[in-house]
């Protein structure tokens, strides 16, 4: 799957001397996070279960919040779900706008099943992507908004459900993932009510039918069947990157605690 238009954003952000990357803690004073009056790193809050976990979060993980049992979660979920990274969010709410706010640029063109939830319909809106809905479910009428698409003048994404809420049914992801090699489209596919229920162990309907890798990227969520809270997004390490650099939601958000991580893993 090409991500050329990827690199070439992080490329530029490291010409700038602007690149992020999430560091571990430091264990020095701390003069930049959210914590002030030390409820966090005093413990006052701590679950009783669980006296060593912090029940509050010190910030941004680009700043004081990242430690190392959300990156082990990380890596632990990915391995889980065949991809190569993953990068957790608090919500689905959060990932979708995120993840959808931040890839798609101005020229691109996101297409998406008109059933999609709200939060990835907000996720578009916040792109400067235009926008085109097929009919649910509608393989033909996905393939003639693909046609209409020039695979080479930009980037085209193709956005579902794999399991829709309301309805509860399936996409037709290998169709769909067909369609999208054919016209040069990266998939984007939103597990959040197949997660815990459909494919091996809970995986989802992507690794049911073995489409780990014709996806762009996946978005998994903690708070349906896991019955847990946040999300995590997962991809190609360069996508991870990418996300943590230009993904507003995750950049300027306090991250979630250690207890909540627990929690999931």
């Amino acid at each position: 799957m090409k991500e050329d238009f990827l690199i070439t954003r992080l490329n530029e952000r490291r010409e700038r001397n602007a690149y992020r990357e999430l560091l571990p803690a430091s264990g020095k004073a701390d003069f930049c996070s959210n914590d002030y009056l030390g409820i966090v790193k005093n413990k006052v809050l701590n679950n009783r279960k669980h006296t060593s976990l912090r029940s509050g979060s010190t910030g941004s993980r680009l700043l004081s919040g990242n430690y190392e049992m959300i990156e082990h979660l990380e890596k632990q979920v990915a391995a889980f779900h065949g991809a190569a990274s993953g990068l957790v969010f608090n919500s689905g709410y959060d990932a979708n706008i995120g993840l959808l706010g931040s890839v798609a640029r101005k020229g691109d063109s996101i297409i998406y099943d008109f059933l999609s939830h709200a939060s990835l319909r907000d996720g578009i809106r916040l792109s400067a992507a235009q926008a085109f809905p097929f009919l649910h479910n509608d393989m033909e009428s996905l393939e003639k908004r693909l046609k209409a698409c020039s695979p080479g003048a930009n980037t085209v994404f193709v956005v579902t459900e794999s399991v829709f809420s309301m309805d509860g049914d399936l996409a037709p992801l290998q169709e769909i993932a067909d369609l999208c090699k054919r016209y040069e489209a990266n998939l984007i596919v939103d597990e959040a009510h197949a997660t815990g229920v459909l494919g091996p162990g809970g995986a989802g309907l992507v690794q049911s039918l073995s489409l780990q890798h014709a996806c762009f990227a996946r978005i998994h969520t903690f708070g349906k069947a896991v019955g847990c809270h946040g999300a995590v997004v997962l991809g190609s390490d360069v996508l991870r990157n990418f996300l943590i650099n230009f993904c507003r939601p995750f950049i300027y958000t306090t991250a979630l605690p250690e207890s909540s991580i627990f929690q999931v893993s």
